[in-house]
């Protein structure tokens, strides 16, 4: 391909291709994929730029468990 898109972080050319369908910014990493329907998807916009939030193993147990939790 010889029109590339434009990063939106820094607005270098995002050369750097997977063969299929994500291209990649070679000076800050930023990602877009090229969609089957001519649009465009960045990164950021499919898997959004939060945090996760781990809860730790005796959260999760209490909450399957529906309540009591013991350390057995």
């Amino acid at each position: 391909m010889s029109d590339y898109p434009n990063c939106k972080s820094c607005g270098a050319k995002m050369t750097e291709y997977d063969g299929c369908s994500w291209y990649t910014c070679p000076e800050c990493g930023q990602a877009i994929r090229d969609n089957e329907n001519g649009s465009w998807t960045w990164r950021d916009e499919i898997f959004g730029r939060g945090s996760k939030h781990h809860k730790s193993d005796f959260d999760l147990a209490d909450f399957c468990r529906g309540g009591e939790l013991s350390e057995d």
